[in-house]
């Protein structure tokens, strides 16, 4: 059981971090950011990891938005924007709790190792 989270959580760090898709990677290390920046004490961890994971799902949704567009449509079209959220939304809902569990785990700690090197820095 140990063995298949940690395998999952890799398993995300190497899909979110290491795919080479600059514009995932900005969109994880910004939520990540905000969700640094926002903490205050380290017992704020679950709720800041969750704000992060907000921002993320929220950023690859506009990504998916702004990427897919046909050439020479109207960027605000109400059909596109519909049909990108519910092409989010099953992206989700196929989403498998160990996998969920992975990226909240993965977040988690990037979270909490650049807040501890913000906590360590800001004492100067």
């Amino acid at each position: 059981m140990l063995a298949s989270i940690v395998n999952d959580v890799v398993g995300v760090f190497s899909a979110t971090f290491m795919s080479g898709d600059w514009t995932a990677i900005a969109v994880a290390v910004i939520s990540v950011l905000v969700a640094v920046m926002v903490m205050r004490r380290g017992t704020q961890i679950g709720s800041m990891t969750l704000l992060a994971l907000v921002v993320f799902a929220i950023g690859c949704y506009l990504r998916g938005y702004f990427m897919q567009a046909p050439a020479g449509s109207n960027m605000v079209d109400g059909n596109r924007v519909v049909g990108q959220l519910q092409s989010s939304w099953l992206e989700f809902s196929d989403l498998q709790a160990g996998t969920l569990l992975a990226y909240f785990i993965a977040f988690m700690v990037l979270i909490l190792v650049l807040f501890s090197l913000k906590s360590i820095f800001a004492r100067g």
